[in-house]
């Protein structure tokens, strides 16, 4: 089947930007349910760091960063091969953009909030066709090559996509289910006398015209699995090209008509393949473990674009005709992290590269709702939520340098709140609202202070030539636990908000780090390293009455509360890899809450109990 269908579909392509294994939107998670707590975290068991939330006993996970999948997918070369055209859902949706050869200067050309896809280059470069379902149904339109003047040109309730336009620009062929099912259908450019080429209970689709434009390759599924065939441009001549127990699908001919390419799985995963337009001489270009679609040939018959999937990540790649030198193009997902629950639970802060540069987003707890807080020229990371909600503190870097900014929850009323403090990292917002502790080189070594979140003024807390990081306030915000080296390893420290009472905690031989205060202000928990493993440990604020309360040969770290203080998530690497776990202190029983192959990790309590 087409690379837009899942395997067995019976629809039409374009319909199919509703779900497939090209990375296409798979579907709404269902809302979650507060009662409980959720535990949110990032996971990189796809390849791509992303935010995650459950349910402390490991049920109901929901992937919340990513509803649905960005992908970049159909390639289609510019006449002059300067440029290239493709399908991204990078928006949240199916658009279509255009990029230089290189993949660099990409730019969107539609923007819709219905999915626009399959974009076709009329062969003076001067107009790009492609499909589009935004008037209801799927239908064809074309756009002048810089996105403007967009034309409706097929106006049918069926559905309709895949245009391709004819060598001399006068025609174009596309698939349509009009008469119950997916077929090849042309019609003038202008949209005008539209004729049936294909008459099959199967599914034909992707059509490709041939260079000197007398034929039109296409796949079907007509014989069971998909095939590709070739016909007359009035639908006679029917052959066959390939017959392999497998799919092969969507040809793309080379400018010269003497090569097609195409996709098959007959190998046991979707590579590039090229034969004759007889069928003869078929020849694999790739192998590799992603899953390769959708080749289109450079205007000069040197190189083939062509989209990849590796870890449910769709992007665009080029390669030599002969299957060398394969180069990525794009690369829209970015990592995402640094989920910060807002202080009613309903909404999550965290930092995201999905548009390229590193910025701070917010969604709600469902992960519906994203919203770009951010816009600098710099890197914007690490949030922290205002105890009302209503402002995020960040870190901002640029040429070297970090300072922090708060922004509105809506993205309004920008403020820098560091204007001297290069290298600041590390903002926690107090739990009244009024300080935000953060650590800054400014004086060569890492050091604590506190800025004032509504007013100037930032007071150094500590001074010593030592590293004091992690700063971690006490509920009634009187106090500040971090940790330090000044002792020439890491412990555990307290201090008061105004710099006074500095107290050592912890003693260790190892290194004690990330301290976290219970909701209750009454104990610390703590991560701990020695020479051979990391466990995880419990206080009093006093550092009196230290237990271990997570030990495993493996790494246990990242200790979050939850609400009501009676337990502990954290990461683990106890099961081969690293998992979420969660330990009822007072009983010691550890519950494994997450399960798959991958990376989960800095588990975050929701606040709601």
């Amino acid at each position: 089947m087409s690379a837009c269908a899942g395997e067995g579909s019976s629809t039409p392509a374009f319909p199919r930007f509703a779900g497939g294994d090209d990375g296409r939107p798979t579907g709404i998670a269902s809302p979650i349910t507060p009662s409980g707590g959720r535990i949110a975290f990032i996971s990189l068991r796809n390849g791509m760091a992303e935010i995650h939330s459950v349910y402390p006993d490991g049920s109901g996970l929901l992937n919340l960063s990513k509803r649905s999948t960005p992908y970049n997918i159909d390639p289609a070369w510019s006449p002059d091969g300067s440029l290239i055209a493709f399908t991204s859902g990078r928006d949240g949706n199916g658009e279509v953009y255009v990029m230089n050869a290189d993949g660099s200067g990409q730019a969107r050309l539609t923007d819709d909030p219905a999915a626009d896809g399959f974009p076709s280059w009329s062969p003076d470069g001067s107009l790009i066709a492609f499909a589009s379902d935004r008037e209801g149904s799927g239908d064809i339109y074309a756009m002048k090559a810089d996105g403007s003047a967009v034309l409706r040109i097929t106006d049918h309730p069926a559905s309709e996509g895949f245009p391709v336009w004819s060598p001399d620009g006068t025609r174009i062929a596309f698939e349509s289910d009009r008469d119950g099912n997916s077929e090849i259908y042309v019609m003038e450019a202008d949209g005008s006398d539209q004729v049936r080429l294909t008459n099959d209970p199967g599914v034909d689709f992707a059509p490709a015209w041939s260079p000197d434009g007398k034929r039109i390759a296409f796949s079907s599924n007509r014989d069971g699995d998909a095939n590709v065939f070739v016909m007359n441009v009035d639908g006679s001549s029917l052959i066959r090209l390939t017959g392999h127990v497998a799919d092969d699908a969507e040809p793309a001919w080379s400018p010269d008509g003497g090569r097609i390419a195409f996709y098959s799985d007959r190998d046991g995963r979707r590579q590039i393949y090229v034969m004759d337009p007889d069928g003869s001489r078929q020849t694999r270009l790739t192998d590799n473990p992603d899953l390769y679609f959708a080749p289109a040939w450079s205007p000069d018959g040197s190189r083939i674009a062509f989209s990849s999937i590796r870890g449910g990540e769709s992007e665009i790649h080029v390669m030599n005709a002969d299957g060398s030198r394969v180069t990525r193009l794009t690369n829209t997902l970015g990592p995402e992290g640094e989920a910060v629950w807002s202080a009613d639970g309903s909404r999550i802060a965290f930092s995201s590269s999905r548009e390229g540069d590193r910025a701070i987003y917010v969604m709600n707890a469902d992960g519906s709702g994203v919203l770009r807080l951010t816009r600098g020229t710099g890197s914007d990371g690490f949030p922290t939520w205002s105890p009302d909600g209503s402002r995020i503190a960040f870190v901002t870097g640029l040429d070297g340098l970090r300072f922090i900014y708060a922004v509105g929850a809506d993205g309004a009323n920008l403020t820098r709140l560091t204007l001297d403090a290069p290298g600041a990292v590390q903002p926690t917002w107090s739990p009244d609202g009024e300080l935000i502790a953060f650590v800054s080189q400014r004086d060569g070594n890492q050091e604590m202070y506190v800025a004032r979140a509504r007013a100037s003024g930032q007071t150094r807390l500590t001074h010593d030539n030592a590293a004091d990081t992690f700063p971690s306030w006490s509920p009634d915000s009187a106090r500040i636990a971090f940790s330090s080296e000044r002792s020439g390893h890491g412990d555990i420290y307290v201090i008061n908000a105004d710099g006074s009472g500095l107290a050592r905690l912890t003693d260790s031989p190892g290194k004690d780090q990330r301290p976290v205060w219970s909701p209750d202000g009454s104990r610390i928990a703590f991560e701990s390293y020695d020479e051979e493993n990391a466990d995880i440990y419990i206080m009093n604020a006093d550092g009196s009455d230290l237990i271990r309360v997570a030990n495993s040969p493996a790494g246990d770290t990242a200790p979050s509360w939850s609400p009501d203080g009676k337990r502990l998530a954290f990461q683990s690497s106890r099961s081969n890899n690293v998992d979420i776990y969660v330990i009822d202190i007072d009983s010691g029983t550890t519950t494994r809450v997450t399960d798959e192959p991958g990376i989960d990790r800095e588990p975050v309590w929701s606040p709601v109990p």
